[in-house]
This record gives C-alpha cells, sequence and structure tokens, in this order.
C-alpha cells in the first residue's frame, strides 16, 4: 500500500511539474520569446551604447508597442520604444544627433537608441530601482518624484503607484523580463547539456 501511494505521488509531482512547465513555455510564446531575434542587432547595439540589460529593451519594447515599429499611441507617443515626440527632440541634442526629424522617430534603429538612452537615463537617476524607471518611463519623473514623496513605499511595492495605467504598465514590464531573463537560463542550461554530450 505504501509503495502505491509513493508511486501516486511521484506521478502527481511529474505531472505538476510538467503542467508547470508548459505553462511556462505557453506564456514565453504569448509574450513573444520564441519569435525574438526582431530588431536583436538595434537592441544589442543600444544596449552596449548605454550599459542596459538588452531583455529590459526588449521587454520595454514588448509592452509599450507589441513590437510594432508603426504604433502610435493615443497621446502621440511613437514607434517600438513609444516616445513622444518632444521627448525624442530633447534627446537627439542630449546625443548630438544632427540628423534627426520626427518622421524618423519611427525608423527602429533610432527609436530604440533613443528609447534605450532614456530608459538608462532614469534608471541612472533613481539609482538604479527598476520600479521608479519603468513608472517614470510612462508617467514621466514630475509624476514619480511626487508620487515617491507622498508614499515613499511604490520605490518597492509596484501596488502602491497611483496611477492604474502606470501600475499594470510597470507591473506587465517587469514579468514580461523576469520570462525573458528564465529564458535566457534555460537556453544556457541547453547549451551547456549541449556542449558535454
Amino acid at each position: 500500500m505504501k509503495k502505491r501511494t509513493n508511486k501516486t505521488r511521484i506521478i502527481s509531482m511529474l505531472l505538476t511539474l510538467l503542467l508547470v512547465i508548459s505553462v511556462f513555455l505557453y506564456a514565453l510564446n504569448r509574450i513573444g520569446m520564441f519569435k525574438r531575434g526582431q530588431y536583436g542587432d538595434e537592441i544589442l547595439t543600444a544596449s552596449v551604447f548605454f550599459n542596459i540589460d538588452p531583455l529590459l529593451i526588449e521587454a520595454v519594447m514588448k509592452r509599450e508597442s507589441n513590437m510594432n515599429p508603426n504604433a502610435v499611441s493615443a497621446k502621440g507617443a511613437v514607434g517600438l520604444m513609444q516616445i513622444m515626440p518632444k521627448t525624442a527632440l530633447e534627446i537627439s541634442e542630449q546625443v548630438f544627433y544632427s540628423d534627426y526629424s520626427e518622421e524618423r522617430l519611427s525608423d527602429p534603429e533610432i527609436n530604440i537608441m533613443f528609447g534605450a538612452y532614456y530608459l538608462a537615463k532614469l534608471l541612472e537617476y533613481y539609482n538604479y530601482n527598476l520600479i521608479l524607471a519603468l513608472a517614470a518611463y510612462n508617467a514621466g519623473i514630475g509624476n514619480v518624484d511626487k508620487w515617491r514623496e507622498q508614499t515613499p513605499e511604490i520605490a518597492v511595492k509596484i501596488s502602491k503607484i497611483p496611477f492604474k495605467e502606470t501600475k499594470k504598465h510597470v507591473r506587465a514590464i517587469i514579468i514580461t523580463y523576469n520570462f525573458y531573463k528564465g529564458a535566457e537560463q534555460l537556453k544556457r542550461l541547453q547549451l551547456l547539456k549541449t556542449k558535454k554530450k
């Protein structure tokens, strides 16, 4: 009887593990993990230039535009990284990009470079606090500074962000970013297994 109980428990655990892995792979597929590679060169270049994790850039792109270079928000944000034209003009001056014009903002190379620059700048401004930087990317520095002054816990608790849209935005990017990091670790493990054979 005891052997049968142990066997049932092991089968149950294996089925649960299989279910968890299946859900994880399904979620990665839904967020586009297995369709990566698009804009890979542009992402890598921007990540090296501004010392920012390429997976974070990709997670922001996924949330901001769903990888659509022609996306334009209701508020007028443009491209893969959803940059406001006024912000893009300021960035072009800061990075000494003399050939910039608003028509070129949807160009993936420019959009990713400008978005990564802005994200890196926000991360530095907020001492590499990802929650605050992502909140500011969505809602602006002025709002985040005001929120932080009123409720310092927003630096560690996404639930304390007062704007519903920003709260949802930050949570979605962090979840996607963590999925991407998990997938990269799986790839590395797979490579190690392949090399050992």
